[in-house]
């Protein structure tokens, strides 16, 4: 760990948290649409809705203090 470097840039603090963001939405995403074709009956629509992208983008904000912890402590 390097907390002695003091030119760390911004911008590479919002490309991590965007980044991170990202990542665990595509991730959120990925594991509902799984859930929802296994648990899935053919004769009904398909169960995915608005709660279940509530719940994605609540999750995909944890990237913000992710990010942050990465950028402070320069995690690679």
């Amino acid at each position: 760990m390097r907390l002695d470097n003091s030119k760390k840039s911004l911008w590479a603090l919002m490309g991590i948290c965007f980044l991170m963001c990202i990542a665990l939405m595509i991730i959120g995403l990925f594991s509902y649409l799984v859930k929802g074709w296994l648990i899935w009956d053919f004769d009904k629509p398909f169960p995915f809705g608005k709660e279940e992208i509530i719940t994605i983008l609540k999750i995909s904000v944890l990237g913000l203090p992710a990010g942050i912890v990465f950028w402070i402590f320069g995690i690679r």
